[in-house]
């Protein structure tokens, strides 16, 4: 009889203590990690693979809370709307650092960027070995190029410059005047130019071109880095999202997670996300030469 009436209290105390411990800040359940990347990770079809291996491999909930350019979720993380970011590193990611809101950043792999130009191929870049060969050719047909003011875009073309010992020429190097960056290839067909883009963007028809084509891809010095990027002391991700942003990005750049991410980009028909493994070799991306403009921001 004694046992009977203990048995009540005691399942109602244990009963209590789950719920205390499920609705603790700690318990996962509740609060997931929630990620914003740039639009070309999720265009490619990489984002969302990626997204749930990341998920299976680490155990941590992630919430995609944000997909778009730079200048759409730099302020979001920075707002506190975000724990973790997938982007470009670069001057924004850098002052996210420099203001506190943005800890460690590790970079997790490449996307590339290609040449496009008229399918007549007035240069006759198609076949060259790669991006610096293919811009020799065009300075000795002076063949109009058109400098993208896109940061990502410029960084490559000056690297190219430099090791193919070029200096541009206003007879063939065009000043972008494109009002938008979507415009680019409508005035790179206008002007039959070559000119170097996202491949992502390119070829899933976000950069528009009538009479054009890639005429080169495949060259490693023509890849740009993703990071992810960590919260800092300033960022308010609470101590939970803190700690799974970390297990996640030790994850992504760890073997398996570079596996995943492999696997991730097979499927989605790449390849369009490069891993750590085939990362461009180590260059200087500075200009030996003067910058016909500058980056678009």
């Amino acid at each position: 009889m004694h046992k009977m009436k203990t048995r009540g209290p005691a399942r109602r105390a244990l009963l209590l203590l789950g719920l205390l411990l499920a609705l603790a800040p700690g318990a996962r359940a509740a609060e997931p990690l929630r990620l914003a990347m740039v639009g070309g990770i999720q265009m490619s079809g990489v984002g969302e693979r990626l997204r749930m291996r990341l998920e299976a491999g680490t155990g941590v909930r992630l919430e995609l809370v944000a997909v778009a350019n730079k200048e759409a979720i730099v302020p979001r993380f920075a707002r506190g709307e975000a724990d973790l970011l997938l982007i470009h590193g670069g001057s924004e990611t850098f002052a996210l650092q420099a203001r506190g809101l943005g800890g460690q950043m590790r970079v997790w792999g490449f996307n590339e960027h290609v040449l496009v130009g008229p399918a007549e191929d007035p240069a006759g870049v198609r076949g060259a070995a790669d991006g610096a060969e293919a811009f020799r050719r065009i300075a000795a047909a002076r063949a109009p190029f058109v400098a993208f003011r896109d940061a990502g875009s410029h960084e490559i073309v000056q690297r190219l410059w430099k090791r193919a010992g070029i200096r541009p020429e206003p007879d063939w190097v065009l000043l972008d005047r494109s009002e938008r960056p979507q415009e680019i290839l409508a005035q790179a067909a206008q002007q039959r130019a070559y000119v170097v883009v996202g491949g992502i963007p390119a070829a899933f028809g976000k950069l528009r071109g009538e009479g054009l084509e890639i005429l080169l891809r495949g060259d490693r010095r023509m890849r740009r880095a993703y990071v992810a990027l960590e919260p800092g002391p300033a960022h308010p991700a609470s101590a939970t999202a803190r700690e799974d942003a970390r297990r996640v990005v030790d994850y992504l750049v760890s073997a398996a997670g570079q596996a995943d991410l492999a696997a991730a980009d097979t499927e989605a028909g790449g390849p369009w996300i490069y891993g750590l493994a085939e990362a461009p070799p180590a260059l200087s991306a500075g200009s030996g030469a003067a910058s016909p403009a500058s980056p678009r921001r």
